[in-house]
């Protein structure tokens, strides 16, 4: 089945008689400095973190799947969730996203993301939720690492996630994570 190519054309509109902005049609939105978010993102409860980004990955995968000719998008290809998953995330701001693989992990890499280092976490949900969002599966995403302006996220299952998160609180290095994974998925370890 084809998919539409993201188009951004028109997506975010200016209301300036009535003080409001919008994206897709939908509530009203806002403009914030990404520090003053990251600043609020950092001294929020770990269960508020987690349900804030959540819910916002919830808003961006409900838009790309809607796009995506239905409510979910689990028949749509990884290349078409990719690019209209990327597209929304760049609207809202949150930077450039790709998809890269390593060896079967997928690994969601942002770049750009105003949000720096200190909003890893916050990526971490809104790919989480948007990705529960689109294909109707709860995922795991874990910050795997993070280069100068690009910031790797791991997509697993939420029990696999938790162990990969272990390992790397462990101090074990990203690679020796994926060599984990990878050994466990063919029953080495």
């Amino acid at each position: 089945m084809d998919y539409p190519r993201f188009n951004p054309n028109q997506s975010v509109k200016f209301d300036l008689a009535s003080g409001a902005i919008s994206v897709d049609g939908s509530s009203s939105r806002l403009l914030v400095p990404a520090d003053l978010l990251t600043e609020l993102w950092t001294h929020a409860g770990t269960d508020l973190q987690r349900d804030f980004g959540r819910r916002l990955g919830i808003e961006l995968g409900r838009r790309a799947a809607e796009r995506l000719g239905g409510n979910r998008a689990e028949s749509a290809s990884l290349e078409a969730v990719v690019e209209h998953l990327g597209g929304d995330l760049a609207l809202t701001g949150l930077g450039s996203m790709q998809l890269e693989r390593w060896g079967r992990a997928l690994v969601v890499a942002i770049d750009k993301s105003p949000l720096g280092a200190a909003g890893d976490e916050l990526l971490a949900a809104v790919v989480e939720g948007a990705l529960q969002r689109m294909v109707g599966r709860d995922t795991g995403v874990v910050v795997l690492n993070r280069d100068a302006s690009l910031v790797r996220l791991l997509v697993l299952s939420p029990a696999t996630a938790s162990r990969a998160r272990g390992w790397l609180d462990e101090g074990l290095g990203w690679g020796d994570v994926l060599s984990r994974l990878h050994a466990d998925a063919k029953g080495d370890a």
